[in-house]
């Protein structure tokens, strides 16, 4: 592919989805209670981040892309952290208070790198203004070239089917983000992109890449998909299209720091791209790229466009 300059201004996506804030506290090192095995934890810093389709959101803002956020936050001091941190880097919030809910919130502990342990707050978002949510992304639909639903199981994407519906009918591209073992949910979307383990859970377990291949263009054709991306940590990803044969992507980097958060930057790129004009393949292929710089990274990271196009030169 032709090497070039990219840039994603006046790229407008609307994302949908479940918002979590990422907290990480860091410790230089930890020792161990010796008579009860537990380990002490000195934290030197702690930073907070926004993490699930709030991280998708935040991916667009930073490669220079224009992004509104539409979801559910908790009426508390992490929903208002959350709101500020989004603000601070200039992505339009239309968030619904749920004032019984807290605000999903997740801490991760690192030592040295690695992540020692995950504490998690609130399990799901159980609104009753459903109508309200499906209401703004009325409102807001015709105002974007892209839609991404960023589905963390948290219970903000409760009408996706009635979402798709709505952007189908609006020639709105869908981009979806999904999780657990029912994908009929997504059918009929622009774009799907789960990573291995979760293609799996629908599939089965795939041992040889040619069961990847046929499962893949099953699923495709059985969702009424338009694509399908798997991305497959260091085996890279692979483009289903429907009556065009796979197209696969293989990874730059075969090692990786922390993949968290690499879903998000993969759709997030991809959504900006499609909405600056670029083809699918294209979209993928500086997403793949993209990629390879966040994992390489500690925590729910992104990259900016200026990362992206110095790795772009050297590809």
């Amino acid at each position: 592919m032709k090497k070039k300059f990219i840039d994603f201004n006046n790229s407008l996506v609307l994302v949908v989805g479940d918002l979590i804030l990422d907290c990480y506290w860091y410790s230089k090192n930890y020792s161990i209670l010796s008579e009860k095995s537990i380990p002490i934890v000195k934290i030197n810093k702690v930073k907070k981040q926004p993490g699930g389709a709030a991280n998708v959101a935040k991916n667009i803002a930073e490669i220079g892309g224009s992004s509104k956020i539409i979801g559910f936050i908790g009426v508390d001091d992490e929903g208002l952290i959350l709101k500020k941190l989004l603000h601070h880097i200039r992505i339009d919030c239309d968030l619904i208070p749920i004032k019984k809910n807290k605000t999903i919130t997740k801490i991760r502990i690192l030592s040295e790198n690695k992540q020692l342990i995950r504490i998690d707050f609130q399990e799901k978002y159980i609104a009753k203004q459903n109508d309200l949510l499906y209401q703004k992304i009325i409102n807001s639909l015709p105002y974007f070239k892209i839609l991404i639903l960023s589905d963390y199981e948290k219970g903000t994407l409760f009408h996706i089917k009635k979402i798709i519906n709505l952007a189908k009918k609006m020639s709105i591209p869908i981009l979806v983000d999904p999780k657990g073992i029912d994908f009929t949910k997504y059918s009929g979307a622009s774009l799907l992109t789960p990573n291995l383990a979760e293609f799996e859970k629908i599939v089965g377990k795939c041992y040889k890449e040619q069961e990847i291949l046929q499962r893949g263009i099953k699923l495709l054709s059985e969702l009424k998909l338009s694509a399908l991306l798997i991305t497959r940590s260091h085996h890279g990803m692979t483009l289903f299209q429907n009556k065009k044969k796979p197209i696969h992507f293989p990874a730059i980097s075969k090692t990786a720091c922390d993949v968290t958060g690499a879903g998000d930057t993969v759709i997030a790129i991809i959504a900006a791209s499609l909405a600056k004009g670029y083809s699918l393949e294209e979209a993928c292929f500086y997403a793949n790229i993209g990629a390879s710089i966040v994992i390489k990274k500690i925590g729910t990271e992104t990259l900016t466009i200026n990362e992206l196009n110095f790795k772009l030169c050297f590809k």
